[in-house]
């Protein structure tokens, strides 16, 4: 069958007005599901393309007419919960194009709300929770050969009587070394390109050496709930065969690792970057760690092998909040990693996130206080959204309030919702942009900017993050 993948503009009211989700002319990454899902279809004979609205930056009805150009026999259609309302909104409008299309939806917010999106969202006729390669496949294998789709694991679909079913859960992939490298021909026709100190060197790609997370505890994840997918990690032979293809193959140069936390069992980062200093790529590469799982040897390790730039979650500078969120780090650790990254001569970005529940305007001074302690080489500031379905939403309603935005108006930058302590949204952006100005404006931060950016390639970073948190600043004002 001919499968048309498609991710939805990130944010479009339903009448179809798309919207503009980064500043400039950035890009989102590839989306590297997709991509395993397109190779484990291709196994199956399916061929499948990929219309990536987000990427393009397209509208609703200039992302059907594409797809009605594309005359598929099935539309997937990715849905999250922060553009749940574009996913349906694009679904609704496909069908009155198509009506006898067969439209599925998979994706974070398909596997913790299944059901629901059925119910409130008739024009899908399928829904493919959790980890989807091997049920997806077998339900085109199904639609393809007339056998029922009721015999198929994992999914979610109306009866001939109208009725919402779901088949028996299907089992996750235990051993991921048995799934194909993604199809990164996918993406060829999707423009790409990293943040602002995500990469270097260009071309730059993204890649998964786990899934799951190691600790999936964190209280306003969805990691950390009953929707959580267990840990589990490809060999790091596996993770160099790929690299290899990618270098070689493709001609990338920079390598992305998109998972929860890279920085967990030092026996496999030996392993992995012994194999990969044999292997003589030339490949640089950046990672994504916890504070309470870094080692000084582990730092020291990936930096000698390519890595230059580790990204940390601190969350809060409050041991309380801390605890409420059960990030399951502390203070001190998170003073430890950044003291052990600084001595691997590793570039440090890092996260806060203020107006958690319970929180308080001195709570969030101090987190402001403990950033600028960090001194870290670029920090995020952004407000906590309540997440549906995460561990935290019910205690986070009992605490605050949520403040209505316009779903064409969404930016994780604006704050949706209000803790108790706070007068309203208005105070919570105030707080954000004086957390930007006092880490960003301090003296020393300056003068090592300066020093860091006699290299171009930094000093490039450096004026396209200014220009990005310039947008930034400008659209919280707009709020």
């Amino acid at each position: 069958m001919n499968v048309l993948l498609v991710v939805p503009p990130f944010s479009a009211s339903p009448t179809g007005r798309g919207a503009r989700i980064r500043p400039g002319k950035l890009r989102p990454l590839p989306p590297l599901g997709l991509g395993y899902l397109a190779a484990v279809l291709g196994e199956h004979g399916h061929e499948t393309r990929l219309i990536d609205a987000q990427a393009r930056q397209l509208s609703i009805p200039e992302t059907v007419a594409e797809i009605m150009a594309a005359a598929p026999d099935v539309v997937g259609i990715s849905i999250f919960t922060v553009y749940m309302d574009c996913s349906y909104a694009l679904a609704s409008a496909l069908r009155v194009r198509a009506p006898g299309l067969p439209i599925v939806m998979g994706g974070p917010h398909a596997t913790a709300f299944h059901e629901a999106i059925l119910e409130e969202c008739p024009a899908v006729d399928y829904v493919v929770p959790g980890e989807a390669e091997h049920s997806f496949a077998a339900l085109l294998d199904a639609l393809a050969g007339g056998t029922p789709v009721s015999d198929v694991a994992g999914i979610v679909f109306r009866t001939d009587s109208g009725r919402i079913a779901a088949t028996p859960p299907a089992e996750y992939v235990r051993e991921l070394d048995t799934l194909p490298h993604p199809a990164r021909g996918l993406f060829k026709d999707n423009p790409y390109t990293p943040l602002p100190n995500q990469s270097r060197r260009k071309p730059a790609t993204t890649v998964m050496t786990s899934r799951g997370c190691p600790w999936a505890q964190c209280r306003f994840c969805y990691q950390g709930g009953k929707y959580g997918a267990p840990y589990r990690r490809r060999s790091p032979e596996n993770v160099i065969e790929e690299l290899c293809h990618l270098r070689r193959e493709l001609g990338f140069r920079e390598v992305i690792f998109w998972d929860d936390n890279f920085c967990v069992n030092e026996k496999w980062i030996d392993r992995f970057c012994d194999l990969l200093d044999r292997e003589k790529l030339d490949l640089t590469w950046t990672v994504q760690g916890r504070v309470n799982t870094v080692s000084p040897s582990m730092l020291q390790r990936i930096a000698a092998s390519g890595c230059y730039n580790i990204f940390l979650g601190f969350e809060s500078g409050n041991p309380e909040l801390l605890e409420l969120i059960d990030k399951g780090i502390t203070l001190e650790q998170s003073r430890n990693a950044v003291a052990w990254a600084n001595q691997a001569g590793l570039e440090i970005r890092g996260a806060f996130m203020f107006a958690l529940p319970t929180e308080t305007p001195e709570m969030a001074e101090k987190t402001i206080r403990f950033a600028c302690e960090l001194d870290v080489d670029f920090m995020v500031f952004s407000p906590f959204h309540i997440q549906r379905g995460t561990p935290i939403e019910q205690r986070a309603l009992q605490e605050g309030r949520v403040v209505h935005i316009e779903s064409d108006a969404f930016d994780w930058h604006i704050p949706s919702y209000v803790p108790n302590a706070y007068s309203g949204p208005e105070q919570i952006t105030e707080i954000l942009r004086e957390a930007y100005r006092r880490f960003y404006l301090r003296p020393r931060y300056i003068r090592r900017a300066l020093w860091r950016a006699r290299n171009p390639v930094i000093l490039r970073n450096y004026l396209h993050a200014f220009m990005h948190w310039v947008v930034l600043a400008r659209r919280g004002k707009a709020g």
